[in-house]
């Protein structure tokens, strides 16, 4: 019988991310990533405020690909087609906590520019709310007990 474990959404990274990136002189600029993780592999989407691009533009999103070993992360961003919005991958890489709740870590332009990161999950996937949406609430259980 396998573990029941190894495929719960508690170990692996899909779910809701929220967190933020920055670069130097940039104050951090927050994004949501929505990861799906299959073994090992990590496709997603992101979506942050447009702080570049075309004028009119209110969001910004942008489909992810990549990868986890252990707790290490590495996955590549590359935004949807928008005026003034440019295409070019942009290499995100670092590590994940034991609880696989905070991705902490860099992104890197091919042109060289650089920052940080971070992501904190926000939830764990519809099964992990199908699972609590199932647990009696503590009140429930004082309730049941008394009949």
């Amino acid at each position: 019988m396998a573990d029941e474990n190894a495929y719960s959404r508690e170990s692996d990274l899909t779910g809701l991310w929220s967190g933020h990136y920055s670069e130097g002189a940039y104050g951090p600029t927050p994004f949501s990533a929505h990861i799906s993780e299959v073994g090992g592999s990590l496709t997603g989407t992101t979506l942050e405020p447009a702080t570049f691009g075309a004028p009119f533009l209110v969001e910004l999103s942008a489909d992810i690909t990549g990868g986890r070993s252990g707790q290490t992360v590495h996955f590549t961003k590359i935004y949807h087609p928008a005026p003034g919005v440019h295409r070019n991958p942009i290499a995100y890489s670092g590590t994940v906590d034991e609880k696989l709740t905070r991705i902490e870590g860099e992104w890197r332009f091919p042109e060289g520019w650089s920052g940080g990161f971070v992501l904190v999950r926000a939830s764990r996937g519809a099964k992990a709310v199908e699972k609590k949406i199932a647990e009696p609430v503590s009140g429930d259980r004082e309730r049941l007990r008394k009949g």
